[in-house]
This record gives C-alpha cells, structure tokens and sequence, in this order.
C-alpha cells in the first residue's frame, strides 16, 4: 500500500500493481501486515484495476459516493488471503500460481480491510512479498472455495453455518493447504471429503487464530470427479441483533479455502466456489452422518475470542 491513510473505521482500500506481461509463476507469499492495523489482507488478480489512483475505496462507496470496483471488468481472482498474523506461505516444489500471459492476469491487487483510522501523521504500507520465476512450472496451484451467505440469529451459543457440493470436474486435484475465515463469532471451521462412505478431514482450525493457509491433514489424498464436499463454520452469538453476512466487522463471513495443485496445462481461469444459505441448507437434511469432530476444537491450540458487540 502506497503510503495510504484510511480515513474510518472499517476502510476498505485497494492497490494495484502492473505485471510483467510473460507467463509468471508465484512460488512464496510473505504478508507484510500486522492485524493491529489490519482485519484482513487479500491477494487478487485482475486484467484491469477498478481505478487509476494510486489507492482507492474499493467495494463500498467511497465519500463522493461512488462505489468503484476491486477489478474493472468481472469479479477479481483469490491468489491469497491474510488475517491475525498469519505466517509466509511457501508452495511445494514444482507447483506455483500461474499469472500473466494467457491467464488473464495482468495486474496484481491487494485488498485491505482496516480496522480503524491511523494516527495523524500515520500511513501504511502493509503489502506482501512475492518470490517469482518466469520458470514454467509442471503444476499450478487454484483455489476451491466453499462458504455459505444467510444471517446468523442473535444470542445463539451455538449455530452452524453449512456448505456443500458435488465435485463434477473431470480434472483430478490435490489439495496441499487449506484456511478458514470468520470475523468474531467464528468458533472453529471444518472441511472434508467424502467418498464411499467415508470422510477425509481436510482440515480444521478455529478462524480465531492466524488465518493463515495450513498444511491438509492427509498430504497425499486427492479430489476426484463425484467426491462430495463440506464445511462447517461453528459460530456463536452473544449480540441481540442478527449477524449479516458481509465484509465489515460488525458482518459476518464463513470461508473454508482448499488450495490445491493440478497437472493441467490449460490456464485456470477461475476459482471453483460453493456457497450455500446456511438458513436453508443443513448437511443433516442430506447427509446421515457427519464427522463426529466438525464442530469440535480438541487438540487445536488454544485460542481467545473477544466480539466488540457482545452483550
């Protein structure tokens, strides 16, 4: 970020960066950010940014406003995602995150969820640290999103947020990291495969610890045409208000990412998304059983959870 100075609580600002136009691969993500100044920061790719400016109000309407987009033309690309400290991420030897050429993806964004004005004076330059290569790389890398939309109730100690859907690509993947993200009624978040009766846990982690993308529980499992997929966000609400889905921090959100690496050469052009109204779509109305660990927190770390609108 440009030296920004974001003038409320909740700004959310964007910063674009022209690539080189020859076929690109990212191997390493470092964020350079600290979650006392940032709610989160993500990584897009677009084939034009929604403005000019050095840095701009992106996704809600700035003071004139106008509301200008992340990208000028279609939603934006997920190349990462950062929150609560989260570590630097390298991928695995042979793989990376292809960009430039025929991808699409001429610029390079970052997306920047403040938490609240600076001190006078104060600017930020919160970005991140890419290690590239021109390279080619035998495997790229994409992103299967599951998430879910819907309001969750006020004081519920208990509440799930679920997601699935059928995987239907004849294109095999492998899943080597997964992330979960919530704002503050976020407990813990799950995903898996199933297959033949059987579910494979993808991974699980409560979004209240560094949001960062974690290695998958099964390192050499994969994700085939016809495996079903799910998440779970477990959340809890001690506000007396129902809880939209949004990206302010007053909203809510419930992501689970899977990145994963395939052998295909054609570009991806887009991320694979499910999303789902957890107020009408419940797994229990499909599924007969469920892992008996999708809402539990036994053996992750211990974690704090504060939420300023809590009674």
């Amino acid at each position: 970020m440009p030296n920004v100075v974001p003038k409320k609580p909740d700004s959310l600002l964007c910063h674009a960066v022209k690539l080189d136009p020859r076929e690109s691969y990212i191997l390493k993500f470092e964020p350079l950010a600290s979650k006392s100044v940032a709610h989160h920061m993500n990584l897009f790719g677009c084939d034009e940014p929604g403005s000019d400016l050095p840095s701009w109000t992106c996704g809600e309407e700035n003071e004139e406003g106008h509301r200008l987009p992340i990208c000028k033309h279609g939603p934006p690309r997920i190349i990462y995602a950062w929150a609560l400290d989260g570590k630097p991420r390298s991928l695995p030897s042979g793989t990376g995150y292809r960009v430039g050429g025929t991808t699409g993806i001429k610029y390079l964004l970052i997306n920047l969820h403040y938490k609240d004005k600076l001190s006078p004076g104060q600017t930020d330059n919160s970005g991140y640290y890419l290690e590239m290569t021109h390279d080619k790389q035998p495997l790229q890398v994409g992103h299967y999103i599951l998430g879910t939309i819907g309001e969750i109730p006020p004081m519920t100690k208990e509440f799930h947020a679920d997601s699935g859907c059928n995987y239907d690509s004849k294109e095999t993947i492998y899943p080597i990291a997964y992330r979960t993200h919530s704002h503050n009624l976020g407990v813990v978040t799950s995903g898996y495969r199933y297959r033949d009766g059987a579910y494979t846990e993808i991974g699980r982690m409560s979004p209240q610890l560094p949001q960062t993308f974690y290695d998958v529980e099964e390192p050499n499992m994969n994700i085939t045409t016809g495996d079903l997929l799910i998440s779970r966000c477990t959340m809890s609400s001690q506000r007396k208000f129902p809880t939209n889905m949004g990206p302010t921090n007053k909203d809510e959100m419930c992501n689970f990412y899977i990145m994963y690496y395939t052998s295909r050469q054609e570009d991806i052009k887009d991320e694979i998304m499910c999303f789902r109204d957890h107020n009408s779509f419940h797994l229990k109305d499909y599924i007969t059983t469920l892992p008996p660990n999708i809402s539990s927190i036994v053996g992750l770390p211990k974690f704090e959870r504060t939420d300023p609108y809590a009674v």
